[in-house]
């Protein structure tokens, strides 16, 4: 019996660290190591994608910013020219019922 045993595991020690397992093993090394690369060059995808998106909206930002700041400036021309012409109405007003 104890002569079947020790066939038995030198058959399992054999098998576990033969040439052919160590090829099964190392192939699932290089698999898993293979499966992190993909992992993280989707990931390096997605922070570059992010990048660009951020740095466009910082652009539009800047852009949008001199427009806002364009129409202000209108906007205050026109204001200012309202109210002298509102004041030159009023002028034109009471000279009409004056005469």
């Amino acid at each position: 019996m104890s002569e079947n045993l020790t066939t038995i595991i030198i058959s399992l020690i054999t098998v576990l660290f033969g040439g052919g397992a160590w090829k099964f093993y190392e192939f699932l090394i290089k698999k898993k190591s293979e499966d992190k690369k993909v992992e993280m060059s989707e990931k390096t995808m997605y922070r570059d994608d992010l990048k660009k998106r951020v740095t466009k909206l910082e652009d539009d930002k800047e852009e949008c910013m001199k427009s806002l700041m364009e129409i202000s400036n209108k906007l205050s021309a026109l204001e200012t020219k309202v109210l002298f012409l509102e004041k030159e109405n009023s002028e034109l007003k009471i000279r009409l019922q004056n005469k």
